[in-house]
C-alpha cells in the first residue's frame, strides 16, 4: 500500500525534474488563500481527468490541507 502523500511527492519530483519548482511555489504561494476553492475545483476536475495520469494527483489534492503539504514537500525539496 502507497503512502497518502505518494502522489504529491511525485508531482514535487516531477516539477523538480522539469525545472518549474521555482514557478509552482511562487503560483502555490499566491494562491495560499484559495486552497479551499482549489480542493473544490480539482474535486470537480476528477471525472474529467478519470483514467488519465492526472487522476491521482487530483485525488490527493481534492483535501484543502494537501495543498499545505504539497508546499512542504517542495520547500524540502529545495
Amino acid at each position: 500500500m502507497s503512502e497518502p502523500d505518494e502522489p504529491l511527492r511525485r508531482l514535487v519530483s516531477t516539477l523538480a525534474g522539469a525545472g518549474l519548482l521555482a514557478p509552482a511555489a511562487l503560483l502555490l504561494d499566491a494562491l495560499r488563500p484559495l486552497d479551499v476553492i482549489s480542493s473544490q475545483l480539482a474535486r470537480f476536475s476528477r471525472p474529467l481527468v478519470g483514467g488519465t495520469r492526472a487522476e491521482p494527483f487530483v485525488i490527493a489534492l481534492e483535501d484543502a490541507a494537501a495543498w499545505a503539504e504539497l508546499r512542504r514537500l517542495m520547500e524540502l525539496q529545495d
